[in-house]
């Protein structure tokens, strides 16, 4: 018999700041946008990050992106820019009009346009397994944990290596071709007991930092990584000091957090203020899956 739960909360960043746009003062908003939605046998599970360091309307652009997706696989770079050509155009002349009043929004919306990643799975059940299909575009996060031994291991992670957390990412914009290399993507028969997780890139990074800190002997890019000056070594740094986590009460602490925006909220903070997590907007998917076979 297959069981599996599949939660999922998004939260702005615990130490938010403002701007002033005329005589108001504005908060700066929750980015990100995820989706959960039930498949033929299955479940679709997306994570965008609107980058709003550059263009406009980066979230409305990470909210069409999730609620977009078709809930078939999307297959290479070729089908990914059909997909988008759906929306693009229409997306640009929507957000252009909303701008207009305002020139210089409308002219860096027209110039830059908006910027997003894209994490997404499509977990079905076929021929007695559960298979994921995935694609993943810039640093949102996709891990698979497999749960069948007697701790948590590992067993899939995106992006690939620590180095390409450490340097900007390339991300899906309405107005540029999708990049053929910069396009990730693959299939995973899941293992009878397994957890998938989906993250924007701050609350994925801690998770993965902290899976790779319980090891007896971390990889040696892990160590290498906490030599270093960036930000993701020095957060690296933070995971080493501590007493080696165990990935069993971590996986269980994000799980349990996902019951309510507020309890999200609770956990983002405490592991921000321990120097864990970066001040960022969290967002976290979360897909368990136990298959017990009958006897």
């Amino acid at each position: 018999m297959l069981t599996w739960t599949a939660q999922g909360r998004s939260v702005v960043k615990p130490r938010n700041d403002s701007f002033t746009a005329g005589d108001k003062v504005l908060w700066r908003q929750n980015e990100d946008r995820f989706r959960l939605a039930r498949i033929p046998d299955g479940v679709l599970a997306a994570v965008s990050d609107g980058a709003g360091g550059a263009g406009l309307f980066c979230g409305p652009w990470a909210e069409t992106l999730v609620t977009r997706l078709p809930r078939t696989p999307i297959a290479g770079v070729k089908g990914l820019n059909q997909w988008m050509d759906g929306f693009c155009l229409s997306f640009r002349a929507d957000y252009a009009e909303r701008s207009k009043a305002t020139p210089a929004r409308h002219s860096k919306f027209i110039r830059e346009g908006s910027f997003a990643t894209l994490v997404a799975g499509w977990l079905a059940l076929r021929q007695g397994r559960v298979s994921l299909r995935w694609l993943g575009y810039g640093d949102s996060q996709m891990m698979v944990f497999d749960r069948t031994g007697r701790l948590p291991v590992l067993a899939a992670s995106y992006p690939a290596t620590l180095a390409a957390l450490d340097r900007a990412p390339f991300l899906l914009n309405w107005k540029d071709l999708p990049r053929e290399a910069s396009l990730h993507g693959g299939q995973i028969d899941l293992p009878e007991r397994a957890t998938v997780v989906l993250a924007s890139d701050g609350i994925g990074q801690y998770l993965l930092l902290r899976t790779l800190a319980s090891l007896g002997k971390p990889p040696g890019e892990f160590l290498r990584l906490a030599g270093g000056d960036s930000k993701l070594g020095q957060a690296a740094r933070a995971h080493r000091a501590g007493p080696a986590p165990c990935v069993s009460s971590e996986l269980a602490a994000l799980r349990d957090s996902l019951k309510s925006d507020q309890s999200f909220a609770a956990r983002v903070r405490v592991l921000n203020d321990r120097g864990l997590l970066a001040n960022d907007d969290a967002t976290l998917i979360m897909i368990d899956v136990d298959f017990a076979r009958s006897r």
